[in-house]
């Protein structure tokens, strides 16, 4: 684009064809040749007659001004002019670099994006340059740098290329990135606008070889994450701070179609820069949601897709209650209650009345279903959890081995140290297996148990056990029925039988086990420690607008590699290892770059204002009032021939 001043045109040529306005005007001015006189006798007759119309000899000067108006504004027109236009990058005969960011923060003004570097690849076009095409995305071969070529292979790669579900990522060995580049090349640097690491050192290196100039974003960058606390909550972060949206919680209705449930707003006070927005829905609904999205924001890090970790199980608690004064500490539901409570909506009373309110979870401490048995049953085969603690009444029942609601077939008794059935001494913890539903949860070497109800062998043992003491017996069972799972931990929920109750692990365990409840959504469990397990396979990914995707392609991921968050081998989505499963999700805080060095495109600066339009616009005036003016000029002699 070529300025003069504030003014410039996208097709200065255009402009020569100005040189032809005074060949038009003296075109426009010429008369007919003069006529050849012929002596005619009779016209002696005719002396002294006057012309009452006569015929100008040259056209109005008005007239020729308005149609060399029109010409010259069409001119102009078709020249592509902008008043007060962005700064482009430099130009030059040299080698041109190209770099787009290409995570989730460029998704929102991709398309502009594109078109910005698509008019940079055409100006290079142009001018014979030779163009490299360079995609921030994390995806290059190890070593492979920006191949210098012709424009229309750059620009075919620009065509293909999309964000992705990640942050921006930059070759970490730049030295082997610009091996094979030229000396000196000139760079146009296409950003998100925010700082991401390898930066600067990308910067420093590109400015070593030319001029470097960047073009930001004009839109606000919006981002959703989730905030761990007891009340789950999300985060909604803005660059640079402004007014912030609504955010939608979608997920399936009672008939099972996917559609907006809720709409969730920060409070007005908050923050503008980072918002905390609690979910604050019944238990019912929040469970149906499957992702939050961040309104009018098309991209990866404005959609958080939900986990366990954002759903709260109705828990039903039955037992000894021990309300007497001085005796609650006794009671193992003050135990329970004292874990449960921060992460689930928790509702006691007795077994009839609980399965009334449909809980996702029944714990049962050291008590009988009693007379509810079959509706227990029952309740579990729909999909429910049941989950058992042992204890002395539990111990002492004469018909435990007949009880259809254990996942075991138990013995009468327990083993106690100092009984009959004597360890010699309390038993420690043996580690959790790397694929169970405790997998990654630390083991404190000071927790002990005394005592537990042992089972009876069976083939099936082993694959129920989901938990073990260090010499091998089981310390919690499961088994599946119907729709539902049975746990049975083989100790008391107190301290009786043992000090797990009074251990963190304790609140570590029941967390997994009540989110293991298959009643959310489908989810098993959630994500609480992904580095401490083998591999997570995706159920679900995110492109890099938002948009969900089946996962195809994908190998299963390291845990260390899970461990790093959204990238090009695990994308934001939905992962699952073993029984559990976990989001991966691409929002989180957002960092102002800045650009020491180099030529910045203001983010803030309008575009330019496209004049074209109006000049054509006038042009139109122009001929317009020209054939009024000539219709004025012949009435006029028409008028004074009739006269």
């Amino acid at each position: 684009m070529m300025t003069l001043g504030p003014l410039g045109f996208a097709a200065p040529w255009l402009l020569a064809a100005g040189l032809a306005l005074p060949l038009l005007w003296l075109l426009l001015r010429a008369v007919p040749p003069a006529p050849r006189e012929v002596e005619f006798p009779g016209t002696a007759l005719l002396l002294g007659l006057a012309d009452p119309a006569p015929v100008t000899r040259h056209t109005p000067w008005w007239l020729l001004a308005l149609r060399l108006l029109a010409v010259a504004a069409a001119i102009i027109a078709f020249a592509g002019p902008v008043w007060r236009p962005q700064p482009q990058a430099a130009g030059g005969d040299g080698p041109l670099l190209v770099l787009m960011d290409a995570g989730w923060a460029a998704a929102p003004g991709w398309a502009e994006a594109q078109a910005r570097a698509r008019a940079a690849l055409d100006r290079a076009q142009a001018q014979g340059r030779p163009v490299a095409f360079w995609l921030a995305d994390g995806q290059g071969g190890r070593g492979q740098g920006p191949v210098f070529g012709t424009a229309t292979d750059a620009a075919a790669t620009l065509r293909a290329a999309s964000p992705q579900p990640w942050e921006t990522r930059y070759p970490a060995d730049l030295a082997a990135m610009l091996g094979d580049a030229p000396a000196q090349f000139q760079t146009l640097w296409i950003a998100d606008g925010l700082d991401h690491p390898g930066r600067a050192s990308l910067l420093a290196a590109l400015a070593a070889r030319g001029a470097v100039t960047v073009a930001l974003p004009a839109r606000p960058l919006l981002s959703l994450a989730v905030q761990d606390s007891a009340q789950p909550s999300l985060i909604l972060r803005a660059h640079p701070p402004g007014p912030l949206p609504e955010v939608l919680a979608m997920g399936p209705d009672p008939q099972g179609i996917p559609r907006q449930l809720a709409r969730l707003r920060a409070a007005a006070d908050s923050d503008p820069a980072a918002a905390v927005i609690p979910i604050d829905l019944p238990p019912e609904l929040r469970n149906r949601i499957t992702s939050f999205a961040v309104e009018g924001a098309a991209s990866a890090g404005a959609v958080v897709l939900a986990d366990d970790r954002m759903r709260r199980r109705k828990l039903a608690l039955v037992g000894d209650a021990r309300a007497t004064e001085g005796q609650h500490l006794l009671s193992p539901l003050h135990y329970l209650r004292q874990a449960l409570a921060p992460s689930t909506d928790l509702i006691e009373g007795t077994l009839a009345d609980v399965l009334q309110a449909s809980p996702d979870v029944v714990v049962l401490a050291d008590a009988a279903p009693g007379a509810q048995a079959q509706e227990l049953a029952e309740w579990v085969v729909q999909g429910g959890v049941l989950v058992r603690f042992a204890g002395p009444r539990m111990a002492a029942q004469p018909d435990l081995s007949q009880d259809g609601l254990l996942p075991v077939r138990l013995r009468p008794g327990g083993r106690d140290a100092g009984g009959a059935l004597s360890w010699g001494e309390p038993r420690a913890l043996a580690p959790f297996t790397a694929d169970g539903i405790f997998a990654g949860l630390a083991i404190p070497a000071d927790v002990l148990v005394r005592a537990q109800l042992l089972p009876e062998p069976d083939p099936d043992l082993a694959a129920r056990t989901i938990a073990q003491l260090e010499d091998g017996t089981p310390l919690v069972t499961r088994d599946s029925v119907g729709a539902g799972r049975i746990l049975l931990v083989h100790t008391t929920a107190n301290a009786e039988w043992g000090n797990l109750a009074l251990s963190g692990l304790f609140v570590a365990m029941l967390d997994r086990i009540v989110q293991s409840a298959p009643g959310a959504a489908g989810a098993d469990a959630p994500d609480t420690a992904p580095a401490e397990t083998g591999h997570w396979a995706a159920q679900l990914v995110l492109d890099g607008f938002g948009r969900p995707r089946a996962p195809e392609g994908l190998a299963p991921v390291a845990a260390e590699d899970f461990a790093q968050g959204p990238g090009p081998l695990a994308p934001a989505g939905v992962y699952a290892s073993g029984e559990r499963r976990a989001a991966l999700n691409a929002g989180g805080p957002m960092v102002a770059a800045d650009w020491p060095g180099a030529t910045v495109e203001a983010a803030e600066a309008a575009p330019g204002t496209p004049l074209g339009g109006w000049l054509l616009a006038l042009a139109g005036l122009a001929l317009a009032a020209d054939a009024l003016g000539s219709a004025v000029v012949a009435g006029g002699r028409r008028r004074m021939g009739v006269a």
